[in-house]
C-alpha cells in the first residue's frame, strides 16, 4: 500500500479519535471543522480551526487537526510545525507524533521521522502502526540491523501482522537472499490470502526475479480483490509485456487509464506498444498527454516524433527530434531519424548535416570500443521512471519503487477504505451551488422544479443537482460566509420565508455546519411542508451524518470490537428513507428522488424495494448512469447475474467505466 493511500486513511480516521476539551463555542467550531475535514475540504476546516486557534491558543487539538488538513494538502513543513505547537501544548497525545512523524517521511527525513515514531511509541508500546512506520523509517535510512530487530519486535507483539512479514521480505530481498525473501511473503499470505497488498507484493517479487509466468497469477487475484486499482493493472501489464503478451498488455492500460485518465505511465506505456503494432495515430494521443503532463519528458517528445514521421507529419517530426536534440546533442540516434526526416523535407543539407554527425560519432565509437559503454542500453524489456538514457526510448516504464508494496501505514481507517465491502453504491445526489469541474460527468443534471426557486430571487446563485462534494476553495467559502449574513437580514424582516431558510441552510451544509443546517430546514418543513427543496436537503443532511457515524463505528474496529450491526437497525436511515417519501410525494417526476431512495433501500439490504425505485429512475431517465450502476449490483447481490451484468453495461456504456471492473470481476466469480 503506497504512502499516500495509507496517509489519505489516517487523515479520514484521525479526526474522529481525540478527546476535545473546550466550551460550546469552541466545540462546535471543532465539530464543524472536523466535519469539514472528513469531507476532504481541508482550506475549509482550517479556517475553521484558524478561528479555534484565535479564540484559545492554548489548546493543543486545532492545532493536531490543523496539521491533518495541511498533510493532506502536501504542505508539509507547515504541517510539520502545527504538530509542533499541538505536542508543546500536550506531549502525550500519541497521534501528534504519528502526523509530524509522516510529514518528515514526505520530506524524506528518515531519521528524524523514526525519532518521533519512537517518542510515540514511548506513550504506547504496543502500537502496531508506528512500529510498522518506525521499521521503514530506519530501512530507508540504511539502518538495517535495527530494522531487523524493530521486525522482530513487532512480530512479538502482533505475530499475525502480515505487512511485517513483507517489510521482512522487502529487507530480505535488498540483502541478496531471494529464498528468504520468497519465504516471508509465502507466510503472509497463507495468514490471509485475501489480501491484494500482498499477493501484488508476491507478484512484484517474481517478476523482479524474471520468473513472469509465476507472476501474473499473483496479480490476477490482486485485481480479482482491489478491481479499482489503476497501478495492478499497470504492473500486470509489465508481466504480460515481458511474456511477450502485447494484446494482454494493452488491454491492462486500457483498463489502467479508464479508472486514472491522468496516468503518465499508462499513457506511455500504452502509446510505446501501440506504435510498436503500427497503430501510429493512437499512440500518438497517447504521447500528446504525456507530453501535456510532462513537457519535458524527452523519450515521449522523441517517440512521437518518429511517430509523426510514420504518419507523415514531418514538420511536426522534425519539431519533435529537434527538441530532443537540443537537450540531447550526443544522442546519435536522434540525428539518424533526423536525417531522414529532413529528407523526406527536403532539405538536403540539413539531412547531409545530421548525416555527416552519425558518420563522425561512428567512427569515433569504432576507433574507441570501451568508449560509453556505461550509456549504453541492455537487453531488458523496461527501464527505471527515473531512467533518462535516450537509446532506452522504445522501452516500457516500470516504477522504481516497484518492489515497495508496502508503505507507511496506520491502524486507522478512513470511509473508503473498508477492504470487507465488496461492493460500493454509487453516492446520493444532492442539492448544491457548486459541480464538480469532472470533464468527464458530462452536462450538469437538471430538475426543471428548480427554476421556481433558482428565479425567486432569495439565492445566491442557481442550485444544480450533483454527487460528489466539490472542495471549496477560500472565494467559495466566502461567498458562503457573506450568504449566510446575506440569509440572516432577510429572515429578520421575514423569519417565516421557507426558501430563505433553505437557501442558509444550504449554505451552512456546505459549510459542514451540520446542527446549523439541521435547524434551519426543521423550520423550513414546520412553515411550509410543501417544500421539497427542504426536505430534499434534510434527507441529504441526514445520510452525510450517517456516514459520519459509520466512520465512528468503523474506528472500533481497531480495539477488536467486531461490528455486526446491520443498518436496518440504525433508525437514521429510516429518518432518511421518510423525507424521501416527501420529496417523491412533492415531485413524483423526480429521477433523482428515487434514485436517492433506491440506493438508501440497498443500504438497508431492501433490495426488492430498491429494485422498485431504481426501475422509476431509470424509467423517467434513461441515462441516468448511477441508477444503471446501483442497479446491477442490487441484481449482483440477489445473484442475478445476467440482468446485472446488462445494467452494469449500461452503466459503463453511459460513462461510468469503473462498471467494467465490477464485470470482470464477478463474471470470474460466477
Amino acid at each position: 500500500m503506497t504512502v499516500r493511500r495509507i496517509v489519505r486513511s489516517v487523515m479520514a480516521a484521525l479526526l474522529l479519535c481525540a478527546p476535545l476539551s473546550a466550551q460550546v463555542n469552541t466545540d462546535r467550531m471543532m465539530s464543524v471543522g472536523r466535519t469539514a475535514l472528513y469531507f476532504d475540504n481541508y482550506v475549509l476546516s482550517i479556517q475553521y480551526f484558524n478561528q479555534v486557534i484565535s479564540a484559545k491558543p492554548y489548546m493543543y487539538e486545532p492545532f493536531f487537526y490543523r496539521a491533518v488538513a495541511k498533510l493532506s494538502l502536501e504542505d508539509y513543513r507547515g504541517a510539520e510545525t502545527d504538530c509542533t505547537s499541538s505536542l508543546e501544548r500536550n506531549p502525550f497525545v500519541v497521534n501528534s507524533y504519528q502526523v509530524r512523524g509522516l510529514a518528515k517521511v514526505y520530506q524524506e527525513r528518515y531519521d528524524d521521522a523514526a525519532a518521533d515514531f519512537m517518542s510515540g511509541l514511548h506513550l504506547d508500546p504496543e502500537n502496531v502502526s508506528l512500529r510498522h512506520n518506525l521499521i521503514l523509517c530506519q530501512a530507508r535510512g540504511g539502518h538495517m540491523d535495527e530494522a531487523f530487530r524493530s521486525v522482530d519486535t513487532l512480530m512479538s507483539i502482533a505475530p499475525k501482522y502480515t505487512p511485517a512479514m513483507a517489510m521482512r521480505s522487502d529487507m530480505l530481498w535488498d540483502r541478496g537472499d531471494t529464498a528468504g525473501a520468497v519465504e516471508w511473503i509465502d507466510r503472509a499470505i497463507v495468514l490471509d490470502r485475501y489480501d491484494a497488498d500482498l499477493l501484488h507484493h508476491r507478484g512484484i517479487l517474481f517478476a523482479r526475479m524474471e520468473e513472469f509466468a509465476r507472476a501474473e497469477p499473483d496479480l490476477d487475484k490482486a485485481i480479482y480483490l482491489d478491481p479499482a486499482n489503476a497501478g495492478l493493472y499497470i504492473n500486470r501489464a509489465m508481466v504480460r509485456y515481458c511474456q511477450d503478451n502485447l494484446n494482454g498488455a494493452l488491454d491492462d492500460y486500457d483498463m489502467a487509464i479508464v479508472i486514472d485518465p491522468s496516468n503518465v505511465t499508462a499513457h506511455y506505456n500504452r502509446g510505446n506498444l501501440r506504435g510498436q503494432i503500427g497503430d501510429d495515430n493512437r499512440a500518438i494521443q497517447d504521447f500528446d498527454m504525456v507530453i501535456e503532463a510532462e513537457p519535458d519528458n524527452m523519450m515521449a517528445i522523441f517517440n512521437r516524433g518518429i511517430l509523426r514521421y510514420n504518419t507523415g507529419d514531418l514538420r511536426g517530426a522534425e519539431n519533435d527530434i529537434s527538441a530532443v536534440l537540443a537537450q540531447y546533442p550526443q544522442f546519435v540516434m536522434g540525428y539518424q531519424f533526423r536525417s531522414q526526416v529532413r529528407e523526406g523535407l527536403g532539405d538536403r543539407r540539413g539531412a547531409e548535416q545530421d548525416a555527416l554527425v552519425v558518420l563522425k560519432e561512428q567512427n569515433r565509437r569504432f576507433n574507441n570500443p570501451d568508449a560509453d559503454k556505461a550509456d549504453e542500453s541492455d537487453d531488458g524489456k523496461t527501464r527505471g521512471s527515473s531512467d533518462r538514457n535516450m537509446r532506452n526510448y522504445r522501452k516500457i516504464i516500470v516504477d522504481d519503487n516497484l518492489e515497495n508494496s508496502t508503505g507507511f501505514s496506520s491502524e486507522y481507517r478512513g470511509k473508503v477504505q473498508n477492504r470487507n465491502v465488496e461492493v460500493q453504491y454509487l453516492e446520493l445526489y444532492r442539492l448544491t451551488y457548486f459541480r464538480t469541474s469532472d470533464p468527464q460527468s458530462g452536462p450538469a443534471p437538471y430538475i426543471s422544479r428548480l427554476e421556481s426557486i433558482n428565479t425567486s430571487g432569495v439565492l445566491m446563485s442557481d442550485i444544480v443537482v450533483d454527487k460528489a462534494d466539490t472542495p471549496l476553495d477560500v472565494n467559495r467559502i466566502n461567498m458562503l460566509f457573506s450568504d449566510i449574513e446575506r440569509c440572516t437580514s432577510l429572515l429578520a424582516d421575514d423569519p417565516f420565508n421557507a426558501d430563505v431558510l433553505v437557501a442558509r441552510a444550504l449554505d451552512f451544509c456546505l459549510l459542514q455546519d451540520i446542527p446549523s443546517s439541521e435547524s434551519d430546514l426543521m423550520q423550513a418543513v414546520e412553515r411550509s411542508p410543501e417544500s421539497w427543496t427542504a426536505w430534499f436537503c434534510l434527507a441529504q443532511l441526514h445520510a452525510r451524518e450517517l456516514e459520519m457515524k459509520k466512520a465512528e463505528r468503523d474506528l472500533d474496529l481497531q480495539n477488536g470490537q467486531k461490528q455486526n450491526r446491520d443498518n436496518m437497525a440504525d433508525p437514521g436511515y429510516q429518518k432518511v428513507l421518510r423525507e424521501l417519501d416527501e420529496v417523491i410525494g412533492l415531485v413524483p417526476d423526480c429521477q433523482y428522488a428515487y434514485y436517492n431512495r433506491g440506493t438508501v433501500h440497498a443500504l438497508v439490504n431492501d433490495m426488492h424495494a430498491a429494485l422498485v425505485d431504481f426501475d422509476r429512475a431509470i424509467e423517467l431517465d434513461a441515462t441516468l448512469a448511477e441508477a444503471w450502476y446501483n442497479r446491477g449490483l442490487v441484481l449482483v447481490m440477489l445473484n442475478r447475474m445476467d440482468d446485472a451484468f446488462r445494467d452494469l453495461s449500461k452503466a459503463g456504456e453511459l460513462g461510468i467505466y469503473s462498471a467494467y471492473n465490477i464485470i470482470k470481476r464477478f463474471s470470474k466469480a460466477d
